[in-house]
């Protein structure tokens, strides 16, 4: 793992982290959501939200996702750009891979946006495979590829 991924410090979204969220969120997403939707995630039961901050304590990224009936869906994934391709994502997605053994999910699915090509690569190299399509999804009109990770009981 890169040297940065490993000094990350990751825990579960706090009111105080929404600010540095919303401003991702607006830099990174071609729609973003507003910061009252990450705020209505924060602390509700069925949910698993983490941040990754470097050793500075700045923003190097977050994951919103919501899990019911054995199932994962990741809502929300985002890196800031200095970030980016320093092994963030998938200290990220090693949480949501934790948390999937703990809860005994069978399946992790996501959207992607097909002209998200860094995505959809990242997913697959984690075993993700693209299982359908949403029409469109994106309130710009764009489909979404619906990505599906099965896992071993």
């Amino acid at each position: 793992m890169k040297a940065l991924a490993v000094s990350l410090s990751l825990h579960e979204v706090r009111a105080p982290d929404l600010d540095a969220i919303a401003e991702l969120e607006l830099r990174t997403f071609p729609v973003p959501w507003k910061r009252d939707y990450f705020a209505a995630d924060v602390g509700v039961s069925n949910r698993f939200n983490r941040v990754a901050r470097d050793p500075h304590g700045r923003l190097a990224g977050y994951l919103f996702c919501t899990y019911a009936a054995g199932e994962i869906h990741i809502n929300k994934i985002a890196v800031a750009e200095p970030f980016r391709r320093r092994g963030v994502a998938l200290r990220l997605m090693d949480e949501v891979f934790s948390v999937a053994r703990r809860l005994s999910s069978q399946e992790i699915f996501l959207e992607v946006r097909p002209s998200n090509v860094a995505a959809r690569a990242f997913y697959r190299t984690l075993g993700f495979v693209e299982t359908g399509s949403r029409t469109a999804y994106y309130l710009d009109g764009e489909d979404a590829i619906l990505m599906s990770l099965k896992l071993s009981p």
